[in-house]
């Protein structure tokens, strides 16, 4: 069974063979090489996707961006069992009122993803 190391190692040069440019910069988690793809996304062999930021400030907007897409996944993934849950038991007056819930809970995180794009811009 190959290592961690030897499967980043491994991506790492799939990564350059299809274009990719090896980056001065390295992972802060594991140490491999970054590197610029040609969609100009910085990537980590072995944890994919990365942000690169030049100080604090932009690391904390970066990282309450990630908090609130994950949170809206959540949102989403717990409406979405709720409305199955629904369509078992269509009686459950309950179960509506918390898929209401789940809704306006989604669109206020929607909402402060918008915001935060356009302070962005």
């Amino acid at each position: 069974m190959a290592s961690t190391k030897d499967e980043g190692i491994k991506k790492a040069a799939d990564l350059l063979r299809q274009g990719a440019t090896m980056l001065g910069d390295s992972c802060p988690v594991c140490g491999m090489p970054l590197f610029k793809l040609k969609s100009g996304e910085v990537v980590c062999p072995q944890h994919g996707r990365v942000y690169v930021v030049k100080d604090e400030e932009e690391e904390r907007r970066v990282r309450r961006r990630a908090e609130l897409i994950e949170a809206q996944d959540l949102l989403i993934t717990n409406a979405f069992r709720l409305v199955k849950k629904l369509e078992r038991e269509p009686e459950e007056a309950e179960v509506l009122v918390q898929v209401l819930r789940y809704f306006e809970a989604i669109e206020r995180v929607s909402r402060l993803l918008r915001e935060e794009e356009r302070q962005r811009q």
